[in-house]
């Protein structure tokens, strides 16, 4: 066992035995104490931390206590938190991952605060085994295939190698204490009932279980490579950034061999589930304009793209200009950059987020806000005719997440005097008589 131990942890570059301490999570069962015990051996530099979490009264307190004592015996640092599970909201969870989401976050402050490289838990073969079928049984993708990692971040799990058995056998042959939990052969435990009912008839099919599944769990982790490296090569064509948006090519989505596999892999960064990813594939047929949300995103089903875009709480959408000091100014607002000046002469670089307006035939103070239903403007070169900015923006096949984040400069009357980045007022225009000219230049910061 010792040898497998360290040949494991060079193989899988788990952490240097020679420097690196390492942080022991000890229930106090087999499992736990079978690392603890070979770490010892092996001179691994580590400490040990317990958690209690009361719910099996004296028996949870007896394995503090004998993990206290052994740790004591061996001279190795120890520290212990109880845990009230009634006091905690868990939000959904079940008690085993509230228990467990708390173990991890304690663990991870105890590693940065006592300079330990890695956290290392006693998950064997079989509880790898256990994971899959439980994932299998709930419903996965590919990524559910593999099994327990031997490295997550600064989780480690240098038993891996071995399976319950063998561990048992190392623990039972050199005399070594342990605690037995109750919990572990209770079958409203789905995992128990895996382990208790599930695994025995398959090892009737198989009694080489075991070992079919470490090899299963190699080919497994080498096709998710296979799939990811497919991945990135359809999103380096079919994604891009715009800005702060990401912009997905639908047709090029719908013309690959797994189009709503791939989908799923292009939002699952941004929160969404299975249910909705299958209702924006099938928006793919529908007319632009609808939008899905996540718990953090939105996606647009515009013209040729899904777009995504962040959620943003608490947005305030206006913002006031008060009369202009000077002759030149900046005013800076979110995203937004409008430098200003005021001059007798027209500007030469009049383009859309450059502009002049006669400063005369404007009412301060003046606000920036985005549109809203019935807005209207004399679009300039047309004459004086009047447009709904709806309409203006459609004209031009402007997405809806663009319309509602554009901005327009009004003034006191609520006239809309620039859509800002796109169209100037006919009534604000520079004509022979203007003396005061207003020159504005946008900038997107």
């Amino acid at each position: 066992m010792l040898s497998r131990l360290i040949t494991y942890i060079q193989k899988h570059d788990l952490f240097r035995l020679s420097s690196d301490k390492i942080l022991l999570a000890v229930s106090g069962g087999i499992d736990s104490i079978a690392l603890l015990r070979l770490f010892k051996h092996a001179g691994v530099k580590f400490g040990v931390a317990h958690c209690n979490f009361q719910l099996r009264g004296k028996e949870s307190d007896g394995d503090e206590a004998f993990v206290k004592a052994l740790t004591e015996e061996l001279n190795l640092p120890f520290y212990c938190k109880k845990f009230d599970l009634d006091t905690v909201s868990k939000d959904k969870k079940s008690t085993q991952m509230a228990a467990r989401d708390l173990r991890y976050e304690w663990f991870e402050l105890l590693r940065v605060e006592n300079g330990y490289a890695y956290i290392a838990v006693a998950h064997h073969h079989n509880d790898s085994i256990e994971t899959l079928l439980l994932n299998l049984t709930y419903g996965c993708g590919i990524r559910g295939l593999h099994g327990i990692l031997p490295k997550n971040g600064k989780i480690i799990r240098p038993l891996l190698y071995a399976n319950r058995k063998e561990i048992e056998d190392y623990v039972i042959s050199n005399k070594f204490e342990y605690r037995q939990d109750s919990s572990n052969v209770d079958t409203k435990y789905n995992r128990n009932r895996l382990r208790q009912g599930v695994i025995p008839e398959l090892k009737k099919i198989n009694p080489d279980l075991e070992n079919t599944f470490h090899h299963n769990f190699q080919h497994y982790r080498d096709t998710e490579l296979f799939f990811k490296y497919a991945i990135e090569q359809f999103r380096k064509q079919l994604v891009h950034r715009n800005g702060d948006r990401t912009w997905i090519d639908i047709e090029g989505v719908t013309s690959s061999p797994a189009p709503l596999t791939l989908l799923f892999e292009f939002l699952r960064p941004f929160n969404f589930k299975s249910s909705k990813i299958q209702s924006i594939y099938n928006s793919r047929n529908e007319e632009s304009g609808v939008i899905f949300s996540s718990k953090s995103h939105l996606v647009l089903r515009d013209r040729s793209h899904w777009i995504v875009s962040a959620i943003i709480e608490d947005k305030n959408d206006e913002f006031y200009i008060d009369t202009l000091k000077g002759n030149q100014g900046v005013f800076n607002k979110e995203n937004l950059c409008i430098e200003w000046e005021i001059t007798d002469t027209i500007s030469t670089k009049n383009n859309n987020e450059s502009v002049c307006f006669d400063l005369d035939k404007i009412d301060f103070p003046l606000h920036l806000r985005h549109w809203r239903s019935g807005d209207v403007i004399y679009p300039k070169g047309m004459k004086g005719h009047k447009k709904k900015v709806s309409k203006f923006f459609k004209d031009i096949k402007m997405n809806r997440f663009d319309k509602d984040s554009t901005w327009l400069l009004c003034n006191s009357k609520e006239q809309i005097i620039w859509i800002i980045g796109h169209r100037e007022d006919e009534r604000f225009k520079i004509e022979e008589q203007t003396t005061k000219v207003l020159h504005l230049l946008y900038k997107e910061l």
